[in-house]
């Protein structure tokens, strides 16, 4: 409902936009300066389309917890590239109308100042889309995103500058000017209240192999089981960047807890933290919670460390929903990669409703299910797909094969429920 809620608010604007244009428009000669038109009305069009990418960053609670981090991912890079093709539409007309009309394009200092911030967008957008390819590290594509808090007022100028005071479009900025500043007040104030209340790493041990867990002791934050947090730790005097982990301990239990798995820079200094050290928590974000879907029966299908939202839901209904009918499928290389196996293992013996299958794709002489996971193999496992909410959880692709093999068995898209294995 959320989503809907701010797909139709986004909608209004643009709509807002579009009359305020009309409103300020002479289509008497349209003909004449159509370029100029067009170019006028595709600026704020842009313009509004990219101020919804510091409203989706903001992690403004209220807005995310409607969304989840899968939907708000997307509409972000969508936003992203078509604000951006706006913009550029928008040089690009209005130095044709210029060229047209003039011979030349009079570039003032003003014109200059929103030339900047469009290469700079273009520079982000680009990093963006490319980041992984080139082996840029997830600090630096950050810190990048960040420089577009300085970029946009660059934007704002220039529009001011273009446009007449007292007319709808300049009433418009002022708005946009006014909702950016309150966002970027926002973000200050979170990070404030964050530093100023830290947490304490309380425990650090190996799950498995490359996989660590860190518990932490802090203010208590209320939370469903599969929700995320951002961590940023202090080690050793240097404080890291905000990192997005699912939170593995479930709502039942005292400490808040992490379980990364070496993938990058930051996840392969995991395992050099050290009980005592500091960490800024910022939570709960996330929609991926089988709380929020209730069926007879729940089937998990998990990648590698996507294993980690399942295991605090599992902890959550050992505690809190015993007779919760469970089924696990769980797919590795191998097991030296099994994180949790003892902690599974006493649940599959305490609660009779919970079962897991563990599915091993490279170890041959795994006494389980070999291979990779498959419609087929669900269905082998459970009696009828009927009255049952699915939820996936792990690499890119593993995902993407399961739910489109999820969709083949007839499942409804509504009962399947996924999440991002990575930003």
């Amino acid at each position: 409902m959320k989503a809907r809620l701010v797909s139709l608010a986004i909608t209004g604007m643009l709509l807002l936009t579009f009359i305020f244009w009309a409103a300020g428009t002479d289509f008497s000669t349209f003909e004449d300066n159509y370029l100029r038109q067009i170019s006028l009305l595709l600026a704020p069009l842009g313009l509004v389309i990219i101020f919804t990418q510091f409203v989706l960053a903001s992690r403004i609670k209220r807005i995310e917890s409607g969304l989840g981090l899968d939907r708000m991912l997307r509409w972000h890079r969508f936003f992203g590239r078509a604000g951006l093709a706006f913009i550029t539409g928008h040089v690009v007309l209005i130095a044709a109308y210029r060229i047209t009309a003039f011979g030349e394009l009079f570039p003032t200092t003003f014109i200059w100042v929103g030339l900047l911030a469009l290469i700079g967008f273009m520079i982000t957008a680009a990093l963006a889309s490319t980041y992984r390819i080139i082996g840029l590290a997830y600090e630096i594509w950050r810190n990048i995103h960040l420089a577009n808090y300085l970029l946009f007022p660059l934007v704002l100028i220039h529009v001011f500058y273009h446009t007449a005071d007292g007319s709808a479009l300049y009433y418009l900025w002022i708005l946009l000017a006014l909702s950016y500043a309150g966002i970027v007040i926002y973000r200050l104030y979170r990070i404030v209240m964050i530093r100023i209340n830290p947490y304490e790493v309380t425990d650090v041990r190996q799950e498995a192999k490359d996989i660590w867990t860190l518990e932490f002791s802090g203010k208590k934050i209320g939370y469903l089981p599969g929700q995320f947090m951002f961590v940023q730790l202090l080690r050793s005097g240097k404080l890291s960047s905000a990192h997005p982990f699912t939170i593995s301990n479930s709502p039942t239990r005292e400490n808040l807890s992490i379980t990364p798995k070496k993938l990058g820079d930051f996840t392969l200094s995991i395992k050099d933290t050290r009980v005592g050290d500091k960490a800024f928590i910022d939570a709960p974000y996330g929609v991926f919670s089988f709380l929020n879907y209730r069926h007879e029966e729940l089937v998990f299908i998990a990648g590698g460390i996507g294993i980690t939202p399942f295991i605090s839901m599992f902890r959550y209904i050992r505690d809190k929903m015993p007779e919760q009918k469970v089924t696990l499928f769980w797919t590795n290389r191998n097991e030296d990669m099994l994180c949790f196996r003892d902690e599974l293992e006493e649940m599959e013996r305490e609660l009779p409703s919970f079962k897991a299958i563990l599915v091993m794709s490279d170890q041959p002489d795994w006494e389980g299910e070999k291979g990779h996971l498959s419609g087929a193999m669900l269905q082998g496992y459970l009696e009828t797909l009927d009255q049952k909410d699915f939820f996936v959880c792990g690499p890119p692709d593993m995902t993407a094969d399961m739910i489109y093999e999820l969709k083949e068995l007839q499942v409804p898209p509504a009962r399947i429920h996924s999440e991002l294995f990575r930003l």
